[in-house]
């Protein structure tokens, strides 16, 4: 028997194909999986465990008959710590859409090897065209039936919707947006926006630290910066969503949901998209503090 484990990103969407293929992943091996581990996010340092969203014992029973998954590393492996540090005991390089048969090649016989192996990044690590259809299968219901929310966040979820709706007396549609231009993702990008120079700066030590091999000395990062929204591939400002927003024809009127984390330059930055959507509110607006 032999073990293995992920850990995921902390960008839920990215939270979830993670989970998907590592579940995949264990049974093109026929490897047991350690329940995944939640990699602390660098923005809000969020310490959120997989046991904290999701129904753990609905997750290990329902793919009982597809994979084995346990909650924890087996006690006979003391040094729980190496898992992610050592080399000895970490598969990396893995190519981004492997295919299932790399699996097997390469990683397989060094878990045989060392009895239990982490495996990281592991974001996109596994292809879907190069693998065979039951696992495609496999990670659809991993998405849609395996990973089940605690009972409470369901709850919290249905409560935020029905006041969603409820807002103007009347059950009214509303449009649920998620900006991502969260400060994580405006660093990543490596694109320019409008600012301060003294914000500009912050943004470039804030890169330099999170991203050095990306960022050098920065020299380079003004003309990658205009090639990136030129060709379109720059998130969007609140107030170019508003004005896209307006363009497909919602009217002022609309009710807006933002469903994104703490949008990167707080109210002034979203200044825009409130003035031409005045019936815009946040999680925090329908939940109320104490939720």
């Amino acid at each position: 028997m032999f073990f293995l484990r992920m850990k995921q990103m902390d960008m839920f969407s990215f939270m979830l194909k993670v989970i998907c293929n590592a579940v995949a992943v264990a049974k093109i091996m026929n490897a047991t999986l350690i329940l995944p581990v939640l990699k602390q996010d660098q923005i809000w340092k969020d310490q959120t465990k997989f046991e904290d969203i999701f129904d753990v014992d609905h997750f290990i029973d329902y793919l009982k008959d597809d994979v084995r998954i346990v909650k924890d590393i087996p006690d006979w492996f003391t040094d729980k710590t190496e898992l992610f540090s050592s080399i000895r005991r970490t598969v990396k390089n893995i190519p981004k859409y492997a295919a299932a048969q790399f699996y097997i090649d390469n990683v397989l016989p060094r878990i045989k090897e060392k009895k239990i192996m982490a495996l990281k990044p592991f974001v996109d690590r596994l292809g879907y065209d190069n693998v065979p259809q039951e696992i495609n299968r496999l990670r659809c219901r991993v998405n849609y039936h395996a990973l089940k929310f605690l009972p409470e966040i369901e709850q919290m979820a249905d409560s935020i919707a029905s006041r969603m709706r409820n807002r103007t007396g009347t059950p009214n549609p509303y449009m649920a947006l998620h900006l991502r231009f969260e400060k994580g993702m405006v660093g990543l990008s490596f694109c320019d926006f409008v600012g301060t120079r003294e914000e500009k700066a912050r943004m470039a030590e804030y890169r330099q630290k999170e991203w050095p091999r990306r960022f050098k000395n920065g020299s380079h990062l003004w003309q990658l910066a205009l090639q990136k929204r030129k060709e379109g591939r720059c998130p969007l400002e609140p107030g170019e969503v508003a004005v896209i927003l307006r363009a497909m024809g919602y009217p002022k009127e609309t009710q807006i949901y933002v469903a994104s984390g703490q949008v990167y330059g707080g109210q002034n930055r979203m200044a825009p998209l409130r003035n031409m959507f005045p019936n815009l509110v946040t999680k925090e607006d329908l939940a109320g503090k104490r939720n």
